[in-house]
């Protein structure tokens, strides 16, 4: 009988866990210093980024006898896409965010000599907590479909580009794993690894293109 009650509140306990409001795991990546020594190409180019881009996250939860009981939120889409808008502001001379798919109007009245499309294709986490080494190892596998066109709408390239995240966290032995049963196991830092990788992949992608697209 106490076995019963004891299995009733636990499953309680992880229920209101998985219905309460999650932990938002902070995402800050930044520019690859490598940007900063890649010549400029000297295009007005336009950039559009799905808008539902900048609203996507990402709920996991995760149950643990090390780390315990948590619900993660983790807001992908707007780092993802600002470090993109940064990327985009090194590479070419000149940059317009555009809000919508521009026609052929728009492009020669913003005098933009190219355009750059990105969507979200997929966003696949891993949350790993190895017991018998008291570490936790994150996964985060990132892809983006692009699109890159001329002025005319032709398309330059287009292609999807995924990347892999990780990151390792081992657990703090003066606490005997106290902060991670409250806060639970870094994960964002994966996350940061896979958006870092996704951004520098995506500028050496149109800087191989520079010549196709340079204006003569």
């Amino acid at each position: 009988m106490k076995k019963i009650a004891l299995f009733t509140l636990l499953f309680l306990f992880v229920v209101g866990c998985a219905n309460s409001r999650g932990m938002k795991v902070p995402i800050v990546p930044t520019l690859d210093k490598q940007l900063k020594e890649m010549q400029q190409i000297p295009l007005h180019a336009g950039l559009f980024i799905d808008p539902s881009l900048y609203h996507f996250s990402q709920e996991e939860r995760q149950i643990d006898m090390i780390a315990g009981i948590h619900h993660y939120v983790f807001p992908i889409g707007e780092p993802l896409a600002k470090n993109i808008e940064e990327m985009t502001k090194i590479v070419f001379n000149k940059v317009t965010i555009l809000n919508k798919l521009p026609n052929q109007e728009i492009i020669e009245k913003t005098g933009l000599d190219a355009i750059l499309t990105v969507q979200l294709k997929a966003s696949k986490l891993e949350l790993i907590v190895e017991e018998s080494v008291w570490r936790a190892i994150g996964k985060h596998y990132l892809s983006v479909h692009v699109s890159f066109l001329d002025k005319n709408l032709n398309k330059i390239f287009e292609d999807d580009l995924a990347v892999e995240g990780k990151n390792l966290d081992l657990i703090d032995y003066e606490t005997e794993g106290g902060w991670w049963k409250i806060s639970g196991p870094k994960y964002g830092p994966a996350v940061e690894d896979s958006i870092e990788k996704l951004v520098f992949k995506l500028a050496q992608r149109l800087i191989a293109f520079r010549e196709k697209i340079t204006i003569k």
